[in-house]
C-alpha cells in the first residue's frame, strides 16, 4: 500500500499542468506569450481580469459568427468590459497587456450592448504608457451600443494601436468611430472600411480625439478611413469627428452626412477642430444643412497645416480649415510636394518616405499601404 500510494505520489508531482489558452506562459517575456488560436481562448481571454496586464499573440485567424458553435452575441466588449453601466464612466479593469494579431484577423465580432463596446472595452488607462494592440484585423463586424465610445476595435483607447483596421458596421450614441470610439492614447497606421452612425462625434476611424475631464490628448498618425459616417444630430467627419490632438498624415474618403438639425457639424476629415492637423487631405461627398458644413473641417480653433480638399467630390465650396483643390490639381504630387509632403523617391521634404502616388490617376497613398500590396 505503501508503494502504491508513493507511486501515485510520484504522478502527480510529474504531470503537466493544464496548458492555459493554446500556449505560452503570458510573462512579461515578448518571447513566450500566450497564444490565442480559438474562439476559446479569446472568450477565456475576455473572462480572466487577471490576465489582461499579459502578452498575447494570435497563432490563427478566428471567427465569432454566433451561429458557429461556442460562439455567441456578445452583450459587452469581449475584453475588458464595463462591468457597472449605471456609472457615467466605465468601470473594471482595463486591458494593460500587449495583444499582437500577428497579422491574423478576428471576423464577425457581433456585439448589442451599452456603451463601451468593441473587441476591447478599454484599453490602457489615463497617464500610464501601458495597453497595446497591434498587427490585428477586426473584419465584418457589427457592433451596436446605446451609450458612449462604441468602436470596432476598442471602445476607449488610453494605450497604442498599430497596424490594425476594422471593416463591417459599428453605431451608438456619443464617441463613435469605426475603429476606436474614444481616443486618448495612439492610433497609428490603421485604417477603416465600414458605416459608421450614432448621435454625436461619428467618425470614420475615430469618434472623437479627445478629453473633456482630464489633460490628456490622442494621436492619430498615418491613418485612413474609406467608409461612410452618418449623425443623426451633430458633429461627424470622415476620419475623427472631434480633434483636440494631433491628425498627422491621415486621408478620409468616405461620404459623411447628417440630419438637417440646425447644430449639425459635418466635414470630410475632422469636423471639429482644436488640435493640430498637419499633411492630411479629404475627398469624401460631404452633406447636411446645419451651423457648420464644411471640406476639411467645419469648424476649428486648432491649426490645420498643409492639408487639403477636394471641392469637386467633397461638394463644398469652404472649410475652416485646408485648402481646396479640383480633383485634377489633388491627384497631382507638385499639390502636396510644394506643402512640404515627404514622398517617396525625393529628399527635399524628407528620407521618411511617408506618401506615394499613381501621378495624374489617383490620390496620394501611405508608404505602409504599398508594402501590403
Amino acid at each position: 500500500m505503501r508503494t502504491l500510494l508513493l507511486t501515485l505520489t510520484t504522478c502527480l508531482f510529474v504531470l503537466p499542468a493544464t496548458a492555459k489558452y493554446s500556449g505560452g506562459s503570458g510573462t512579461g517575456e515578448p518571447n513566450d506569450p500566450y497564444q490565442i488560436g480559438t474562439a476559446a481562448d479569446l472568450i477565456a481571454l475576455g473572462e480572466n481580469p487577471n490576465d489582461y496586464d499579459k502578452h498575447f499573440i494570435m497563432t490563427a485567424d478566428i471567427d465569432l459568427d454566433p451561429n458557429l458553435p461556442g460562439r455567441k452575441v456578445f452583450d459587452k466588449a469581449v475584453i475588458a468590459p464595463d462591468v457597472d453601466e449605471a456609472s457615467e464612466w466605465v468601470q473594471g479593469t482595463p486591458f494593460t497587456g500587449v495583444f499582437d494579431g500577428g497579422g491574423h484577423t478576428i471576423s464577425h465580432l457581433t456585439i448589442t450592448g451599452d456603451g463601451y463596446l468593441g473587441l476591447f472595452g478599454q484599453l490602457g488607462v489615463p497617464y500610464v504608457p501601458a495597453g497595446e494592440v497591434k498587427d490585428l484585423g477586426v473584419v465584418d463586424v457589427s457592433v451596436t451600443g446605446s451609450d458612449q465610445c462604441v468602436g470596432g476595435l476598442a471602445g476607449d483607447n488610453y494605450g497604442a494601436v498599430t497596424d490594425c483596421y476594422s471593416t463591417g458596421v459599428v453605431s451608438g450614441t456619443s464617441g463613435v468611430g469605426g475603429l476606436v470610439g474614444w481616443n486618448l492614447g495612439s492610433v497609428t497606421n490603421c485604417y477603416s472600411r465600414g458605416a459608421v452612425s450614432g448621435i454625436d462625434f461619428v467618425g470614420g476611424l475615430v469618434g472623437s480625439n479627445y478629453s473633456w475631464f482630464i489633460d490628456w490628448e490622442g494621436s492619430v498618425t498615418q491613418c485612413y478611413s474609406t467608409g461612410t459616417a452618418h449623425s443623426i444630430n451633430c458633429v461627424v467627419a470622415g476620419l475623427v469627428a472631434e480633434n483636440k490632438g494631433t491628425v498627422t498624415c491621415c486621408y478620409s474618403t468616405g461620404a459623411v452626412s447628417g440630419s438637417t438639425k440646425a447644430e449639425l457639424w459635418a466635414a470630410g476629415l475632422v469636423a471639429s477642430n482644436s488640435g493640430t492637423i498637419t499633411n492630411c487631405y479629404s475627398t469624401g461627398a460631404v452633406s447636411g444643412s446645419g451651423w457648420y458644413v464644411g471640406g476639411l473641417t467645419c469648424w476649428s480653433m486648432g491649426t490645420a497645416t498643409g492639408c487639403f480638399w477636394d471641392i469637386q467630390t467633397s461638394g463644398q465650396a469652404t472649410s475652416a480649415g485646408g485648402t481646396g483643390m479640383t480633383t485634377r490639381q489633388m491627384r497631382s504630387s507638385r499639390t502636396f510636394l510644394d506643402a512640404g509632403w515627404d514622398f517617396v523617391g525625393e529628399t527635399a521634404n524628407g528620407t521618411e518616405d511617408i506618401w506615394w502616388i499613381l501621378e495624374g490617376k489617383d490620390y496620394p497613398k501611405l508608404w505602409w499601404e504599398a508594402a501590403e500590396k
